[in-house]
């Protein structure tokens, strides 16, 4: 424990002396722009575009004109910008852009380089995007530079066939029709790349991005979600009751068994944050973005991690063995089967992981002030979840199995 303190603090360090070196480096001019009124500007803009283009040898582009569109997207850790702009010439970007900031919080982005969210998603775009059969969002140019970084892509809003879900969607819950397609949408993403060897997963994601398994984030993962239960229960008194505190409690010191569990075997290409506010439907298809949780596992956990997150309590009891049986079956029309039995005590196992993950997002406040009623709801539904398919039951199994 005290080793695992000790490292910890050096990886807080880092990311505090990162924080550092891009505070000096404005005043040398070294650092990359990230603040959205200097982003917004026709010379900065062109840079950005062209130092981090996608695409070696296309023509450079010359904005001479950038207006910010009064459009909220509402992010928990990034400045979104919806910009209109002019070019010089023949055009080389569509008239209209959506450009992704970190935000201007010097926590936000001290937590959120630690984690390496915005280099996994700045990556996957520039490397792993074009694989996928989902459509992703098309990417101009993305960057991570210190603590900043920048995504510039195409805005969907202009695209007449897509369909964007916000946070009144979510509180809603996705009707049952569109919950089948965005399961379909799970099952050939989840076919695509699995069974993979480890050499052809780091050639494609590698491991230093995994949220639970790299050196660095994993030990980062540990001690966050031991340590999100207790400011969880502050925060929402109440929501969590005392067997499932214990369950949280009892998981977090078998940790090393659980990703054992969650980890082994032939593994997919997840999502990895996989709620309706990330699928947008695409014409006749569903497509995803916002992928800075991206990472290789079971497919079931982000099948668990949407049903969970994105349906009232009420309506996935009434369909949740129907929907998980719908997915088995999608993943064989798909090219890659998986057993159903196994599949639903996966699917009981990843309830307690959706529930670590929304105690950390509310436990350490790394949200806006907007969704708390939002993350308070999806917290009832994951408490709900793990009382609904009995998560301590199937710990108590698992542990007793692993002991024998």
């Amino acid at each position: 424990m005290r080793a695992e303190r000790v490292r910890m603090a050096g990886i807080v360090a880092a990311g505090g002396l990162r924080l550092l070196r891009d505070a000096l480096g404005d005043a040398t001019g070294a650092s990359m722009p990230y603040r959205a009124q200097d982003v917004a500007t026709p010379e900065v803009l062109s840079e950005l575009v062209n130092s981090g283009a996608l695409y070696p040898g296309v023509r450079p582009v010359r904005i001479s004109r950038v207006e910010r569109q009064p459009i909220p997207s509402v992010s928990s850790n990034c400045e979104n910008l919806v910009l209109t702009i002019e070019q010089q010439g023949e055009p080389t970007l569509p008239r209209s852009l959506f450009v992704k900031l970190p935000m201007e919080s010097l926590l936000t982005r001290w937590f959120f380089t630690i984690i390496n969210a915005w280099q996994l998603e700045s990556h996957f775009f520039r490397h792993v995007a074009h694989t996928q059969p989902l459509r992703t969002p098309v990417t101009y140019a993305t960057r991570c530079q210190g603590t900043r970084f920048y995504l510039v892509q195409e805005n969907l809003r202009e695209d007449p066939t897509v369909q964007l879900f916000t946070n009144p969607d979510m509180m809603a819950g996705a009707p049952l029709e569109l919950a089948y397609r965005c399961l379909d949408a799970f099952a050939r993403l989840h076919a695509c790349h699995y069974g993979l060897g480890a050499a052809e997963r780091e050639q494609l994601l590698p491991l230093r991005y995994h949220l639970f398994l790299s050196p660095r984030m994993g030990l980062a993962a540990r001690m966050l979600n031991r340590l999100a239960l207790r400011p969880t229960m502050k925060k929402l008194p109440g929501v969590i009751p005392p067997s499932v505190a214990q369950a949280y409690e009892r998981s977090m010191a078998n940790w090393d068994a659980l990703l054992r569990y969650w980890f082994s075997g032939p593994l997919s290409l997840l999502h990895g944050d996989s709620h309706l506010g990330n699928f947008f439907v695409s014409g006749d298809e569903m497509g995803m973005l916002d992928w800075q949780a991206a990472h290789w596992g079971k497919g079931i956990r982000d099948v668990q991690y949407f049903l969970v997150d994105s349906l009232p309590a009420e309506t996935l009891a009434a369909h949740e063995r129907d929907l998980v049986a719908y997915y088995v079956q999608r993943r064989a029309h798909h090219g890659e089967a998986i057993d159903l039995q196994q599949t639903w005590q996966e699917y009981r196992s990843f309830s307690f992981h959706a529930l670590m993950t929304i105690a950390v997002s509310i436990g350490f406040g790394a949200l806006n002030a907007e969704q708390d009623q939002l993350m308070a709801e999806v917290l009832r539904r994951n408490v709900a979840a793990v009382q609904r398919v009995d998560y301590p039951g199937w710990l108590n199994d698992y542990l007793a199995a692993v002991k024998h």
